[in-house]
Formats: structure tokens, C-alpha cells, sequence
């Protein structure tokens, strides 16, 4: 059983009766929708037409809110709606990163992620959900899709039906008949030229479309739609910053201790250091929870299909052993428990991409390779960090400085690499979202960053480290701009409009 929504947009007036009905069935709160209507225009006076699209959760066969999700509060039920146990959810915005649809959202009173789930307790019960129940005109169709004589069915085999970003691989089970392509690509139109009927939006995804604008002046008009916040800020970056020298600072300095370039114990300096760095992590982590008192469900109820879910598991293990070690020096004499250290922290340093890579609604975080550049970034921050730090770290944890100029020299390059062949990295079937969300980290606000980065945060260490000198400096500028890259990174995958 696969209950879905065939909405025909031959019959839409854009009344949004399916919207009131929604939040008053729902308890929906001002300011979010579980279902709206986004008005879009095309051409020039007078000859403008207006088109409608009603928007909502898919009820994906493949939901990647529910892959993502780290202590499984989403769950795909017998009948196909995928719903969300509010008892379970921490608030971690992992669904709503993961949803290629915008079809979630955080309820600020509760600091749960609530979305449509087909009034599952009017289903139940044998009645249709409200919105079709409301609808004047009979355009929002439900139904089972696995039942051959259900109308959806027979619509779905009869008519040429459309889904909105079938490329993502969800199998969405909201389909349209009828609709303007413009109303389910956001990728056709721009937001940019002021709303009708409401106040215009402002901010990164106003500034994404403007910049955008530039490629596609036919674009269509977005003059009415659902305001979406951003998500993900500073914490987030934050917890990729400090990560990064958690693993690098332990990855280098096994490393060193390996290679005869360091202590054959780790040494108490480097691993105080990476520990504290973890700490930090953690914290950043559990400060961006909208129930950050829930955290431990972690721990309780992992989803295991998720790199959230098992990220914490790596970073609870590398933690431990750290500790063990900053207590029991003796631990990390015997090559392989500083192997195993090393195992975790690149584990630590990578998990990240993988989880971006859930993130279907963020096509820019999906980029092939991505957990590959989180090891040089870490090797990057552990080595500049190791590099300023030196002359205050124990006698007894002195890394040869020679070792640290090379992983350092080595890092710089392959983040230049990185950068200069990003355009390439697209994701299977995202090449034109993913080129969008390259051209906005490249250009405008983020373009203007990059130059700095590249310039200050890379080639000005590369030349330091090259002739040898004020190496200190030279870690200094490569972990600030090692701190603006991945700033960039958070804030623009965010601020291209996805739905």
C-alpha cells in the first residue's frame, strides 16, 4: 500500500483552501505550512500568465528524511505515509537538510520537525485528508498507487503525470497532472522581483536567485510562495572547524610518532589538544539541537542508516581513547593503539561527507569526494594548528617541524585542488542544481570570500611554508581560511531555493 496524491492543476484555482484547511486540521503554527500554494509568472506585460503549484511532503518510497534521520523519529508506515514520532525527534534538522522537497519543518514552540502526514488520523478512520476534502474544485486526488483500480492508479497509467525532482531518486508519490514546469523547478524561476500579496523576501536566497538571473534573464517569476529560514549556521560550522583539528592534530601526530619524527608516545600536548577540539565538536552539536536535552537518544535509538547516527558512535569511541590515553600515557606506546587512533580520527574527519551526502536537498554538500577533502582539511588544521602551537606544547610532544612544513605544504595543496576542480565533483543526475549552487559559492558575497580564502588562506601559507618561513603565521592564515571555506560551504548550500 502506497498512499499518495495526484494533484491536477488543469482544476486548481489557487484558492488555497488546502492550505487553511491543513493548518487548522493540523495545528500548523503561523509562519509554517505542511501544504501552500506557489504562484509563478511568465512573460511581460500584457501578455503575463500566472500559474499555480500546491506543494508538500511526497510521501517518497525512498524518503531520505527517514534515512537521514539519526534516532529513526521518521519511520515509513504500513500504508506508505512517512510520519514522525514526536517523542523521539531531538530537533536536529538532519530530515529537513536531508528532504529535496522543503516539506519540513521545526515547530518553534515544541522544537519538533513536524510535516504532512496525509491526516493520518483521519485515514484512519475512512475519511480523506483535509485538504482534498476542502478543495472546491476536486484537483487534490488521494489514493493508494499500489491499488490498480484506485483513480490515482488509473490516472497515473492513463495521463502524463509529473513528480517534482524525480533526478534525487526518492520515488515521490505526489504527482501533477497538467503543471507548469516552472511550478515544480525552482531551478526556472527566480524570487527576486518582489511578491504579490506579501512581503518580499530578503537575504541568501533572494541574493542566490539575483546572481543567478544572470544566466537565465527568461526566468520565470516566483511572486508568491512559503518563506523558508535557513536551516544550518555557525554551530554547524563550528563543529566542522573543530573536528577538523580533533583528527588532524591525533592524525599527524601518529604520524610523526610512527614515522621517528615525534615522540613514539603520543604525547600529552597534541592529545590534550585534539581531545579539547572534540570537545568543542560536541558541544557545537548539541547547541544547534532544538532539544538538545534529548541528545542522549543517540545513544538509545540510532538509526544506523544514518551518518548522523554513526558519526556520534565514532566520535564517542575517539573520544574515550583519547582520554585513555591523556590518563594512561603508557596506552599509546604499542604502534597499534596509536594505529587505531589514527583509524578513528580519519573515521572522525570523514563521517561528514557521507552525511552530507544524505542531504538530497543540498545538492552543493553531495559533491563526489567531498569526504575525501575533510582529511585533507583535517591534516590541514591538525598540522597548521600543531605549527602554532608548538613553541607552548611540553618539551615531551615536540613534532619535528619539518614534518608539520610537509603535511602542511601537502594539505594546501590538495584544498587548492580541491577548489579548482569542484565544478566536476557534481553528484549522479544533479548536474544542473549542482552547477547553480557552484556559480553561487563562486560568485557574489561567497565569490568575493573565495578570493580572500584562496589568496590568504592558501597561496599566502603555500608561499610561507615553501620558503620556510614564519611558519607560525603561515598556520594562522591556513586556519582562518580554513574557517571561511567552510563557512562559505555551510551557508551557500543553503541559499539556493529548492522548492
Amino acid at each position: 500500500m502506497q498512499l499518495g496524491f495526484v494533484i491536477d492543476h488543469s482544476r486548481c484555482i489557487g484558492c488555497h483552501a488546502c492550505t487553511v484547511a491543513c493548518k487548522a486540521e493540523n495545528d500548523v503554527p503561523v509562519g509554517s505550512f505542511r501544504t501552500w500554494v506557489k504562484y509563478v509568472e511568465q512573460g511581460e506585460f500584457p501578455t503575463v500568465k500566472r500559474s499555480f503549484s500546491v506543494l508538500r511532503c511526497n510521501q517518497c518510497t525512498h524518503a531520505p528524511c527517514v534515512a537521514i534521520c539519526p534516532v529513526n523519529a521518521l519511520h515509513k508506515r504500513d500504508d506508505g505515509i512517512v510520519d514522525i514520532d514526536p517523542k523521539a525527534c531531538i530537533g536536529c534538522k538532519a530530515c529537513m537538510q536531508g528532504c529535496p522537497y522543503d516539506a519540513l519543518y521545526i515547530n518553534e514552540g515544541t522544537g519538533i520537525a513536524e510535516k504532512c502526514h496525509f491526516c493520518a488520523h483521519r485515514t484512519e478512520v475512512g475519511l480523506t485528508p483535509a485538504c482534498a476534502a476542502v478543495c472546491p474544485t476536486e484537483a487534490i486526488i488521494p489514493g493508494d498507487f499500489d491499488d490498480p483500480e484506485s483513480r490515482v492508479s488509473q490516472m497515473r497509467s492513463e495521463l502524463d503525470l509529473s513528480g517534482r525532482k524525480t533526478e534525487a531518486g526518492t520515488r515521490p508519490n505526489v504527482l501533477y497532472r497538467d503543471v507548469e514546469d516552472v511550478g515544480i523547478d525552482p531551478g526556472l524561476t527566480s524570487l527576486a522581483h518582489g511578491f504579490l500579496w506579501a512581503e518580499s523576501p530578503t537575504g541568501a536566497r533572494v541574493e542566490a536567485d539575483r546572481l543567478e538571473d544572470v544566466y537565465r534573464p527568461e526566468s520565470a517569476r516566483t511572486s508568491y510562495d512559503a518563506p523558508k529560514p535557513k536551516l544550518w549556521g555557525r554551530w554547524i560550522t563550528g563543529y566542522l572547524f573543530a573536528k577538523s583539528i580533533a583528527a588532524g592534530v591525533a592524525l599527524v601526530s601518529v604520524v610523526a610518532a610512527l614515522s621517528g619524527q615525534g615522540p613514539a608516545q603520543l604525547g600529552r600536548g597534541p592529545l590534550a589538544l585534539a581531545l579539547a577540539a572534540l570537545t568543542v565538536t560536541c558541544i557545537c552539536l548539541i547547541a544547534d539541537l532544538k532539544r538538545p536535552e534529548r541528545f542522549y537518544l543517540l545513544f538509545l535509538r540510532p538509526n544506523w542508516n544514518s551518518w548522523l547516527a554513526r558519526g556520534t558512535f565514532v566520535l564517542a569511541l575517539f573520544g574515550g581513547l583519547l582520554a585513555a590515553a591523556l590518563v594512561v600515557p603508557t596506552l599509546t606506546g604499542p604502534p597499534a593503539v596509536a594505529v587505531v587512533i589514527a583509524v578513528l580520527a580519519l573515521f572522525a574527519a570523514c563521517y561528514t561527507g557521507w552525511l552530507f551526502g544524505q542531504a538530497r536537498g543540498r545538492v552543493l554538500w553531495m559533491m563526489r569526494g567531498y569526504p575525501l577533502q575533510l582529511a585533507v582539511q583535517a591534516l590541514l588544521a591538525g598540522s597548521a594548528c600543531l605549527l602554532v602551537l608548538q613553541t607552548v606544547l611540553p618539551t615531551d610532544s615536540a613534532i619535528e617541524g619539518q614534518l608539520l612544513r610537509w603535511v602542511l605544504g601537502s594539505a594546501l595543496l590538495g584544498q587548492l585542488a580541491f577548489d579548482l576542480v569542484r565544478g566536476q565533483l557534481s553528484p549522479r543526475d544533479r548536474n544542473v542544481e549542482y552547477a547553480r549552487a557552484v556559480r553561487l559559492l563562486h560568485g557574489g558575497r561567497h565569490g568575493t570570500l573565495r578570493v580572500l580564502v584562496l589568496g590568504f588562506g592558501i597561496v599566502g601559507p603555500l608561499v610561507l611554508v615553501g620558503l620556510g618561513a614564519l611558519l607560525p603565521v603561515a598556520g594562522l592564515l591556513a586556519l582562518v581560511g580554513l574557517w571561511l571555506e567552510e563557512d562559505a560551504f555551510v551557508l551557500s548550500g543553503q541559499a539556493l531555493p529548492i522548492s
